[in-house]
């Protein structure tokens, strides 16, 4: 559970946002914000990575993996 507040501390606006989690949580949490207002937030597993979608392509081709494209037509 996420709770939320805008504050101006000078003349920057913040998002402060309190993390609701177990007290011997470690780990990455990833959160989707619209309009300053978390929309949804989801703990990634250890075994999980984000990237964007240029930089899975260069990772595919250094590990020299082909990607066939198909079609459902």
């Amino acid at each position: 559970m996420l709770s939320q507040q805008n504050v101006n501390p000078g003349s920057r606006p913040v998002l402060n946002i309190d993390l609701h989690v177990l007290p011997d949580f470690t780990g990455r949490v990833v959160l989707y914000i619209e309009n300053g207002k978390v929309q949804c937030d989801r703990q990634l597993s250890p075994e999980e990575h984000i990237c964007a979608l240029d930089t899975f392509i260069e990772m595919a081709r250094d590990m020299e993996l082909r990607i066939k494209e198909t079609s459902n037509a």
